[in-house]
């Protein structure tokens, strides 16, 4: 009888703990960012969501960036610029 490995393809590292961040009274006169992760349709999905955003809100201003790929993590300084220049952020996925 031949031996049998079994593998855990599951990550065994520990997970850090996450915090949600505030949330904000209103979106009425605050900066909203859009992070479009480059995914196919994620700037349509974007595109809508502004719309929608500035017909219910009276949002002072738009941020938009892309990733450089969807393939991985946005840099930390795209992210902590656009954190600089905004009150919140909306994240687009779409496929």
């Amino acid at each position: 009888m031949a031996n049998v490995t079994l593998l855990d393809p599951t990550s065994q590292s520990d997970a850090d703990e996450k915090f949600l961040a505030p949330r904000l009274d209103t979106f009425d006169g605050k900066v909203m960012g859009l992070l479009d992760i480059t995914k196919n349709g994620s700037d349509i999905f974007l595109d809508r969501v502004e719309e929608l955003m500035r017909e219910r809100f009276d949002i002072a201003e738009v941020v938009r960036v892309k990733k450089p790929t969807f393939a991985r993590p946005a840099p930390t300084e795209l992210l902590n610029d656009l954190a600089d220049q905004t009150d919140f952020v909306i994240e687009g996925l779409a496929d």
